[in-house]
This record gives C-alpha cells, sequence and structure tokens, in this order.
C-alpha cells in the first residue's frame, strides 16, 4: 500500500495517463455491450396433449390424465407434475430442472407414453414444447349478419384456421362453437323391425361403408399409382 502511495506521488503524469486510458477504455466497452431486453429464455416445459372428443372432464381424468402421471412421472430430471383435464382434452405439463436437455427428455417422455394402454377412440397423445398457462392465448369470436352458423363453423375449419395456423410464432388454433356439418339419419322403427335390423346393425354398417383408405401402390410401366378407396358420405 505504502509502495503503491509513494509511486503515485512520484508520478502523477504516469498514473494520470493510465487513469484516462482506463476510462478510455471503459468509454468504448461499454458503447459496445449489447442488452438484451428480453432474452431468449426456453422453459424446461413439456405439454402432453391428448384429445378425447365427447368426453367429460371426469372420464378424461380417470382413463388419460392418471395413466400418462403414472407413465411420465419417473423421468429423469422432472421436477413437477400438473395435469388438467377440460371436456375432450388433457393436458398434463411436466417442469423440468434448468440445464435438462430438453430433446432428451422428450426422447424419454415419448418412451413411456409408448407403453400408456389409452382407449382405442383417443388421438394419439402430442408433446408440445410450451406450457400452456404461461403462454399467451388469444380468443376470436366470429358472427355473421345472417346467423348462419354451419356457413361460420365451415369458413372457420376449412379457411381461417389454416391462414391463423401459418402467421409466425402460432403454436396451435382450435376452432369451437357453431354447427358442424353431419348426416342425419332417421330410422324407420316398423321397417327396421320386419327386416330383423338393429340399430347397433345400422351403425355398424354404416361404419363400414364410410371409409377413406389407402390400398397400396400399382406399378404400371414405370409409373407408380397410388390406390385408395374413397367412399365417405357427403
Amino acid at each position: 500500500m505504502n509502495s503503491l502511495v509513494s509511486f503515485s506521488v512520484r508520478r502523477p503524469v504516469t498514473v494520470a495517463m493510465m487513469t484516462l486510458a482506463v476510462l478510455l477504455f471503459g468509454m468504448v466497452a461499454l458503447g459496445k455491450l449489447a442488452v438484451t431486453l428480453l432474452p431468449d429464455l426456453s422453459y424446461p416445459t413439456l405439454t402432453i396433449r391428448t384429445d378425447y372428443d365427447g368426453a367429460a372432464p371426469l372420464e378424461v381424468e380417470t382413463l388419460i390424465s392418471k395413466p400418462v402421471e403414472e407413465a411420465v412421472g419417473v423421468v429423469k430430471g422432472l421436477k413437477s407434475l400438473k395435469s388438467y383435464s377440460r371436456p375432450g382434452r388433457s393436458d398434463v405439463v411436466l417442469q423440468f430442472a434448468w440445464g435438462t436437455d430438453m430433446d432428451w427428455a422428450s426422447l424419454e417422455v415419448r418412451e413411456k407414453l409408448d407403453l400408456v394402454q389409452l382407449p382405442l377412440d383417443v388421438s394419439a397423445p402430442l408433446i408440445l414444447r410450451f406450457n400452456p398457462n404461461l403462454d399467451p392465448v388469444m380468443r376470436l369470436a366470429l358472427s355473421a349478419p345472417a346467423g348462419n352458423l354451419k356457413a361460420l363453423r365451415s369458413f372457420a375449419d376449412d379457411d381461417l384456421k389454416q391462414r391463423l395456423e401459418g402467421i409466425d410464432g402460432v403454436a396451435s388454433v382450435r376452432t369451437g362453437g357453431g354447427l358442424e356439418q353431419e348426416v342425419q339419419i332417421l330410422v324407420d322403427d316398423e321397417k327396421a323391425a320386419q327386416l330383423g335390423l338393429t340399430l347397433s346393425d345400422i351403425a355398424t354398417r354404416l361404419r363400414q361403408e364410410n371409409i377413406n383408405l389407402a390400398g397400396g401402390r400399382i406399378d404400371d410401366s414405370g409409373r407408380e399409382l397410388l390406390v385408395r378407396t374413397l367412399n365417405q358420405y357427403r
């Protein structure tokens, strides 16, 4: 300490030049210092989304949410696990520790999901890289002057949904409400009884006839033709 003080007293010009140089370099570095107001933070969360059309929240919780929780609850690095059972949808949110390799975590979660026995009419679970409780959500309401709810729903499903999903930053679009197009079949009970048909027989036959399946490929003189069975009701 004494040597530093004595040096400063004996070499005032040198000390002044060194101080000036430090200040100059500090000002230059400060001007080039990058400041990020909104840094790119990737939350270590995964959401397992499973759709079960027509199911009540209790059924969704019993048949989907709980089996999925039991299967993925042993994944490495998992900190917390929450599930949200809504009508027709199950969301299981997995929170991992910071620094977890989310690619490996996704692979491990997918392996656990492949072992879960879900009802046959349940859609395949989707693994999404977002937390539905943290990400922004926008709700849009549509209206038509004539009040044609069927045309409004068709426009939302076939046109508007595809446009919104193509916008950068939009993760998914879900439509609801309105009137969906459907084929209504009215059964004459007396004629069905005369023919020995039940409602179950008619429903089974309708499912067998209303198909759209791939039939394979045909090689014809160097051309490859795709064969499909198109017999959906219009």
